[in-house]
């Protein structure tokens, strides 16, 4: 008998063991699902899916800096930010879109919308890449562009920096080391009018093939981009003798654009991030424009083309004459505050 409740005692003690461990396996279970929940809601709060868009035509090297900027803006995130790239040929749609996040854009391609960003193609606006992208971002010039670009977008230039230059070409036979000839330009756009060009000694032809013009010897001396003389010189129908002025006559501006109300909504090191993303990626695309121009002038050279560094002194003095007349005379009429901020203080001090 004593042994048969013995055997009884330990069977209910073996059962409330039992009991005992279940329980807390099922609260280790629970307490481990919590956590791994916790964890994905977590995880889930700090990873933030945005997007960026580009122009289907844009340079190379802006397509480069967009991926540094999304490599960049993840790596300074420990991977908060996740941006996906795309490419659309319709960016002004795009832009005006609530939803869009992130867009690397040249200026060229918003002078139809934003009459006013033209200020910044005017031949030798800048005296060189360096005043550019200083002068574009101060804190005046960045507040006079978001307003225009308020205007029509929910976006605001983060940064701005260079993506490709215009040089000027010429037949070889003519000495453009000085400028103290005047001679016949063709432009893609001309800004000054018949009087004052008159006035001035100077001839501008506008058409959207300068280049042609100029292999037509209609013009003397074109703007071009060097892509486009490489071209003209390998074609085998070319028989002439070209050169190349490495005179940076327009420079060609990209802006990093972000969503007006997107930075409110990050933390301060996502913010940060950003705009270090920003700083490393535009600073990306000038690096590779500036490669590009250098590859393309080394190749002209291979090609036979003469290759004439400008004497920007004179040149500008050229340029000067130009610029002496006020806006109002001019057939684009400069916006006054970008002149202001940027023009005024940059090219007179040259002059």
């Amino acid at each position: 008998m004593k042994r048969f409740l013995l055997r009884k005692r330990a069977q209910r003690q073996l059962k409330k063991a039992v009991l005992m461990i279940t329980a807390l396996c099922i609260l280790a279970t629970s307490g481990c699902s919590a956590k791994t929940t916790e964890s994905q809601e977590q995880q889930e709060k700090q990873t933030l899916k945005l997007s960026m868009v580009i122009s289907s035509d844009a340079p190379e090297c802006v397509k480069e800096a967009a991926g540094e900027f999304i490599n960049r803006a993840a790596y300074y995130s420990n991977g908060e930010l996740q941006i996906s790239l795309s490419e659309s040929a319709q960016v002004d749609s795009v832009l005006q879109a609530s939803d869009t996040e992130f867009a690397f854009v040249e200026n060229e391609q918003l002078v139809s919308s934003i009459e006013e960003l033209k200020t910044l193609e005017l031949p030798f606006f800048f005296k060189n890449a360096d005043y550019q992208f200083s002068a574009l971002n101060t804190e005046q010039t960045q507040y006079r562009l978001n307003e225009l670009i308020a205007e029509l977008y929910p976006m605001k230039v983060q940064l701005a920096t260079t993506c490709g230059y215009e040089d000027l070409a010429a037949d070889d036979s003519i000495d453009l080391t000085d400028f103290r000839k005047r001679y016949i330009l063709a432009v893609k756009e001309s800004f000054f009018p018949d009087e004052i060009q008159e006035d001035i000694g100077a001839r501008e032809i506008v058409s959207d093939n300068p280049l042609g013009l100029l292999l037509e010897e209609k013009a003397e001396i074109a703007q071009a981009d060097l892509s486009e003389v490489i071209a003209a010189v390998q074609n085998p129908s070319y028989t002439g003798e070209m050169a190349v002025l490495t005179s940076a006559h327009r420079v060609k501006t990209v802006y990093l654009l972000v969503n007006d109300q997107l930075m409110d909504k990050l933390s301060p090191s996502q913010q940060a991030a950003v705009e270090q993303a920003a700083v490393m990626s535009c600073g990306y695309c000038r690096t590779l424009a500036d490669q590009k121009r250098e590859e393309e002038l080394e190749t002209l050279s291979e090609l036979g083309v003469s290759v004439y560094p400008v004497n920007l002194e004179k040149y500008y003095a050229m340029m000067g004459d130009i610029y002496q007349y006020e806006a109002e005379q001019m057939l684009y009429r400069p916006d006054p505050q970008l002149d202001r901020m940027i023009r005024s203080d940059g090219v007179k001090e040259t002059f």
